[in-house]
C-alpha cells in the first residue's frame, strides 16, 4: 500500500515544491511507493526561481503551477506536511505535521538542507 503525501506551504512555489520533488526522486531510488501532491493557501503565479533553478540541477523538469490545496486533497492525503500555512486555512481534521524551514530569501542553502533533512528523517519513518 502507498502512503499519499501532501506537502503545503503558502504560496505552493518553493518550500512544498522542492520536498515534493525530493521526497519522490529519493523514495523511487529507495523502491519505495509513495503519492506525493502539494498545494498552498494563497499560491503564487509560478515557481519561485531559486527552486526551479535547484531541482533543474538535480534534473527534475519543472512544470507545475501552484495552485490552491482543496479539500479533496486534505482528505486523500495519509499525511500532511505544512511549512508555514496557517492552520485555521486548512479544511480539515487531520492531523497536520509543521516543519519550521528558513526562508530562501534569507540563505537558500540553509532553507534546501533543511528540507533535505526534513526529507531524510520523514522517509526514514516511513
Amino acid at each position: 500500500m502507498s502512503t499519499n503525501i501532501l506537502f503545503l506551504c503558502p504560496h505552493n512555489a518553493a518550500k512544498s515544491v522542492y520536498a515534493a520533488a525530493t521526497i519522490r526522486q529519493k523514495a523511487a531510488d529507495a523502491g519505495m511507493q509513495i503519492g506525493v501532491s502539494t498545494g498552498g493557501t494563497h499560491p503564487d503565479e509560478e515557481i519561485l526561481p531559486v527552486v526551479r533553478d535547484q531541482l533543474g540541477t538535480m534534473g527534475h523538469v519543472v512544470t507545475a503551477i501552484p495552485k490552491v490545496v482543496s479539500a479533496e486533497a486534505l482528505d486523500a492525503a495519509d499525511m500532511i506536511i505544512n511549512i508555514g500555512c496557517d492552520h485555521a486555512e486548512l479544511p480539515t481534521t487531520k492531523p497536520i505535521t509543521d516543519w519550521s524551514i528558513p526562508n530562501f530569501s534569507d540563505d537558500k542553502a540553509v532553507a534546501f538542507a533543511a528540507l533535505d533533512d526534513h526529507v531524510d528523517r520523514l522517509l526514514a519513518e516511513l
